[in-house]
C-alpha cells in the first residue's frame, strides 16, 4: 500500500509540474515572497491511541496500521513579511480495512468479517515560519482547525444480545465535528520559475466522543501522522 502511495505522489508531481510563462522579476522580489497555492498528496497514519481503539483491536484482528491510506489537500499561503505567513487549507482522508473477530468463527469455521471505515476531512489555518530566500527553503508551523470525522462498520456481526448468538448483517455509524491542533515541518525545493516541489510532515492532535450507534463507548482518538509531497505555484 505505501509503495503505491509513494508512486502516486511522484506521479502527481509530474502531472502538476506545468511550465509557467517566464516573467521578469522586479527589484528583490522572488516567486514565493508573497505566497503560494499548493496541492499535496501522501499518506495519513492514524495513531488510534485511546481505550476505544485498544478494546476494538482486542476484539477484532486488526491494528492502527491497517488504516494507513492516501490523504490529499490544498493550501493557500499568504506571506507578509517574506519569512512568515498564514497557511489556509483543507484535506480529505479515507481509510478502510476488513476485520474479523479474534475469538469467534461461524459454524463452518470461517471468519466473521466486516468492513471498518474511518473518514476525516478538515479546514485549517496555521502560522508558518520560513528560512532562507533562495534554493531549498525549510519551514515550520503550527495551527488548528475544524475536523469532520466518521467511523463506520458494515458487515457480519454476532448478536450477543440473543442467547443463540446469531450472525447478523448490520451497519453502525458514529460521526461529528471536533477541533484539531497540529504542528508541521517541511522543505520547499525550486523546480522552475514560480514552481516548486515540497515535502512536508504534520502531526494532528484530535479526539471526539463517540455517538449514535457507538454512544457510551467513550472517546475515539483521531490523531495521526501525515507525510505528504506536493507542487506549489509561487507568487
Amino acid at each position: 500500500m505505501r509503495q503505491t502511495i509513494y508512486r502516486a505522489l511522484f506521479a502527481a508531481a509530474a502531472i502538476f509540474a506545468l511550465a509557467a510563462a517566464d516573467v521578469g522579476a522586479q527589484g528583490n522580489w522572488q516567486p514565493g515572497d508573497f505566497g503560494a497555492v499548493r496541492f499535496r498528496l501522501g499518506i495519513l497514519q492514524p495513531q488510534a491511541d485511546s481505550q476505544f481503539w485498544d478494546d476494538y483491536f482486542n476484539d477484532f484482528n486488526g491494528s492502527a496500521a491497517d488504516f494507513d491510506d492516501i490523504v490529499f489537500g490544498f493550501d493557500y499561503l499568504w506571506c507578509n513579511p517574506r519569512q512568515v505567513g498564514l497557511l489556509f487549507g483543507g484535506s480529505y482522508y479515507e481509510g478502510s480495512t476488513t476485520l474479523g473477530y479474534r475469538d469467534w468463527v461461524d459454524d463452518n469455521e470461517r471468519d466473521i468479517n466486516h468492513l471498518t471505515t474511518l473518514r476525516l476531512s478538515d479546514l485549517t489555518a496555521a502560522y508558518l515560519w520560513r528560512f532562507g530566500r533562495s534554493g531549498a527553503r525549510p519551514y515550520i508551523g503550527a495551527g488548528g482547525g475544524l475536523l469532520w470525522w466518521q467511523f463506520r462498520e458494515d458487515g457480519s456481526f454476532i448478536d450477543f444480545g440473543s442467547p443463540d448468538l446469531p450472525i447478523i448483517f448490520a451497519s453502525y455509524l458514529a460521526d461529528g465535528t471536533t477541533w484539531e491542533v497540529f504542528g508541521l515541518a517541511g522543505i520547499d525545493v525550486p523546480l522552475a520559475y514560480r514552481w516548486s516541489f515540497f515535502f512536508e510532515g504534520r502531526y494532528r492532535w484530535a479526539e471526539a466522543d463517540l455517538n449514535r450507534d457507538f454512544s457510551g463507548f467513550g472517546t475515539i482518538d483521531l490523531s495521526g501522522v501525515e507525510l505528504t509531497g506536493g507542487i506549489s505555484w509561487n507568487f
